[in-house]
């Protein structure tokens, strides 16, 4: 009777620990949703504060979170990074995006009505007074809860605020991605000698194909591009000329430093899932500094230390200029970063 009493008490600790493992898989996973609304202004104080305060508020109101705001005054760009937790347990409905799309939709109806393009200039891209909104899930939220999002997100932007929404990657019913959209759109296109950007967003005939909201472009406004992926990091590494005799050197220097960013990126033969753009960021008296920004589309496969070790590499090839390459850095947190707040 104690041999069975034994046999019993082994076989009952082998059932518990099999249902604890059981409930463990069901347990709630650490996940998130994340919005990035880039909004074309950074160099006015004053109105980004307005920004910021507008999205607080609205993040208080319905459960979300700011969890960054990058503000590039040199870019005249400002980043706000918008979030909310996740629990996912296997089974169970599908979490709500409703409370980071009115988040989101908040903060950008305020930066529409803050923000004239026709009156905005810059020497970074643009191509709207909300000029992209990126939809991520991390950790183990799921991707398809990302795209969910930017399809409402789109939809409300494009009905309630009647600017033109361009959807890409998973939000994207025919897979397009937010480089073919730029492209298209004459993104990359500069409109002016002094400040490589300037004025209304130009397209063609004024028409756009537009998911949500009107084909034709307001110039007030410009476009939106809105779409779902994974985590994308953002970047950027400074390289400092120096004093330049003239203009011209300047210019020519530029030409360079695009040359050498085709060559780092992936579409020019360079790394894997790497997009990048050389543009001036800043010249003042002690001369002029260029930054070569990149999209990192799969950081775990190549991350900012071997973007960084071949920027130096191609510019320390190219000693024209006499340049000197900064220690890059990133525009955003972390994923980790982020499930932590």
């Amino acid at each position: 009777h104690e041999q069975m009493a034994l046999h019993a008490l082994a076989a009952a600790r082998v059932m518990a620990m099999k249902l604890s493992s059981s409930s463990n898989a069901l347990k709630r996973r650490a996940g998130g949703l994340v919005a990035v609304v880039y909004v074309s202004e950074g160099k006015d104080a004053d109105a980004v504060n307005v920004l910021e305060t507008v999205a607080e508020k609205a993040c208080q109101q319905h459960g979300t979170r700011v969890l960054n705001v990058f503000r590039d005054g040199e870019y005249n760009r400002t980043g706000f990074t918008l979030g909310v937790g996740v629990a996912s347990v296997a089974g169970h409905a599908t979490p709500s995006v409703e409370p980071l799309k009115q988040s989101a939709l908040a903060l950008t109806e305020q930066a529409l009505k803050t923000i004239d393009l026709r009156n905005h200039s810059a020497t970074h891209p643009r191509c709207g007074a909300v000029d992209h909104i990126s939809c991520h899930a991390v950790g183990d939220a799921p991707d398809d809860l990302a795209a969910q999002l930017a399809k409402c997100l789109g939809e409300g932007i494009g009905d309630r605020l009647k600017v033109p929404v361009l959807l890409y990657g998973l939000a994207s019913s025919t897979g397009t991605q937010l480089a073919d959209l730029r492209r298209k759109y004459g993104y990359f296109r500069r409109t002016s000698q002094d400040v490589s950007w300037s004025g209304a967003h130009r397209v063609g005939d004024g028409q756009v194909e537009a998911d949500y909201g009107p084909s034709t472009i307001p110039p007030e406004s410009g476009i939106l591009m809105l779409g779902a992926t994974r985590w994308v990091c953002n970047y950027n590494v400074p390289i400092v000329l120096g004093k330049c005799g003239v203009d011209a050197d300047a210019a020519d220097a530029l030409a360079v430093a695009r040359r050498l960013a085709r060559q780092l990126s992936e579409r020019g033969g360079g790394l894997p899932g790497v997009q990048a753009i050389a543009l001036t960021h800043m010249i003042d008296a002690m001369g002029s500094t260029i930054e070569v920004a990149c999209n990192l589309l799969d950081p775990s496969t190549c991350g900012p230390e071997m973007v960084q070790a071949e920027v130096e590499r191609l510019f320390g090839e190219e000693g024209e200029f006499g340049w000197t390459v900064k220690r890059g850095y990133v525009t955003n947190l972390t994923p980790e970063d982020m499930l932590e707040q």
